[in-house]
């Protein structure tokens, strides 16, 4: 009779095994499923140069080696004409070539 009603247990609990088994690989598949692929994200790099032609004098202040005054110059020379390369800087008073040389890796001159 023991032996019976452990055959009867067993029984009744593989149904249960079954579901349990079921629920994880479908928890499992959900939350993969979840995650974005990455295999197709694209990640691009970051453009963090200042066009002197359209930048506004906030962002040109925060250059090295050029303030408020030579940003408002440089602002108020642009209504003229247009910076064409970093070496046009050098019309700006103040603007001289080592300064012009700590510039041009963060200038860019067309959008």
């Amino acid at each position: 009779m023991d032996e019976q009603n452990n055959n009867n247990r067993q029984q009744q609990k593989e149904p249960i095994k079954t579901a349990f088994f079921i629920g994880v690989i479908l928890c499992v598949y959900f939350a993969l499923s979840s995650l974005p692929n990455l295999k197709k994200t694209v990640f691009e790099p970051v453009d963090n140069k200042i066009n002197p032609n359209t930048a506004s004098i906030y962002e040109l202040a925060e250059l090295p080696a050029i303030g408020k005054a030579k940003a408002e110059a440089i602002t108020e020379y642009r209504k003229k004409s247009v910076f064409e390369n970093a070496e046009d800087l050098e019309k700006i008073k103040g603007i001289g070539e080592k300064t012009v040389n700590k510039l041009e890796p963060l200038l860019k001159f067309n959008d």
